[in-house]
């Protein structure tokens, strides 16, 4: 596989009036572009777009080359064989692949190799070649060259080429790896934004929005640069917590968490789908090492608090506000059925009475629960347990003064 990869061998494959392809998007632009597509059927030009998507993903970065088995692309793109043959060999005469290794099944491997599998082709990547300008009609003459000039060795930049005998064929592929796909490459656009991100994220000196507030503008004008600078806030301070996301930018955060936002999600919410499964489940790795793709990580978080029809789920937050709700309103009914069954048995008891002293009453109380006491006492005494038993303590000591002081005057 090294050897088929190899630059010397790519480059001697690469027919007359084409070049190895700068880079994939180069190549998939030349592609796509091509006048010969536009002339095909509305199904083959669907077929020829996606084989040339499944090449430009599949294709090896290092040495622009394509190396998959007829049967894994027809199966991938739902064709025949035949016509993944037909598809790559136009590519071949547009001059937009070229023959490294050609492929072989397992029934026609030699016995001697002691291998059992087949063997997928190899393409390079190529794309035509520009029309070179006609030489002018007079040219200068050459100067002449010196003797020992004439015998110097010439400077080549690639190695040998190794002899027929150690070619390693390559093998059929199983499955598709992602090893297979080439690693986005930062543009300069990205990495400034990186860069922004980072020097207001250093200027922070103090949360930049609640962590449990909902996302709106505090103005309430509603207006567009309210809500922008809302969201960037907001923003910045999922970056801020979250150190994957600082890889992407501001507005890509704003714009994948935007419909949560929308739908009363906070900040603290927000982060606690990173960590957790709607289920209550901790995901078994965390969000630091290990992602390549940190934009469809975060959406891929979010996605799974969503339903199918695209709405968000309830928060955690909202969540609990709903818990807390429904326990506040079931305490109330029990405090009222309780109210309830103290009035009905004081009405049922024989000394009961409109007019006889010390009837119980009911009061409304706090929070819509009912308090009971008797018609002749007062307000209700909320003072600490404490200063109420120390108060009775000192009543009792004097009225049992009073009393010993009367029974001495008597005698």
């Amino acid at each position: 596989m090294a050897y088929e990869r190899s630059k010397a061998v790519v480059l001697r494959a690469i027919p007359k009036g084409c070049k190895l392809a700068r880079h994939v998007v180069a190549w998939k632009r030349a592609a796509l572009e091509h006048p010969a597509l536009e002339v095909m059927r509305a199904d083959g030009r669907s077929n020829m777009a996606a084989l040339i998507e499944v090449i430009a993903v599949q294709q090896d970065p290092a040495s622009r080359t394509w190396r998959t088995t007829w049967a894994w692309v027809a199966e991938r793109l739902g064709v025949h064989e035949d016509s993944v043959g037909r598809m790559i060999r136009r590519l071949k005469d547009w001059g937009l692949l070229a023959v490294v290794a050609t492929g072989r099944s397992a029934a026609y491997t030699p016995r001697s190799t002691g291998k059992k599998q087949g063997e997928a082709p190899v393409y390079a990547l190529t794309t035509p070649s520009p029309p070179v300008p006609a030489a002018p009609a007079e040219t200068a003459p050459e100067a002449p060259t010196h003797p020992a000039e004439e015998s110097m060795p010439v400077e080549i930049n690639v190695g040998p080429v190794p002899p027929k005998g150690v070619l390693f064929p390559p093998h059929a592929r199983e499955d598709f790896s992602p090893k297979d796909a080439a690693t986005p490459r930062p543009t300069a656009k990205a990495a400034a934004q990186r860069r922004e991100v980072q020097a207001a994220l250093a200027q922070r000196s103090a949360p930049l929005w609640p962590a449990h507030a909902t996302v709106r503008p505090v103005s309430g004008r509603g207006a567009r640069s309210d809500w922008k600078h809302t969201y960037g806030c907001a923003g910045l301070e999922l970056q801020h917590h979250a150190l994957v996301l600082r890889r992407i930018t501001t507005a890509y955060v704003v714009s994948v968490a935007k419909p949560h936002f929308e739908a009363g999600w906070t900040i603290a919410d927000v982060l606690h789908a990173l960590d957790w499964t709607p289920n209550g489940h901790r995901y078994p790795h965390d969000a630091v090492h290990g992602i390549e793709n940190p934009g469809a990580w975060f959406a891929a978080r979010l996605r799974a608090w969503t339903h199918q029809d695209g709405t968000p789920m309830r928060s955690p937050d909202q969540r609990q506000a709903a818990e807390a709700e429904q326990r506040r309103a079931q305490a109330i009914a029990a405090a009222q059925r309780h109210a309830a069954r103290q009035a009905a048995r004081q009405a049922s008891a024989p000394e009961a009475g409109a007019a006889t002293p010390g009837a119980a009453e009911t009061a409304p109380g706090q929070d819509g629960g009912v308090t009971v006491r008797s018609e002749g006492e007062g307000p209700v005494d909320r003072r600490p347990l404490k200063e109420r038993y120390a108060a009775a303590y000192a009543a009792g000591l004097a009225e049992a003064a009073a009393r010993s002081r009367d029974g001495q005057a008597g005698r």
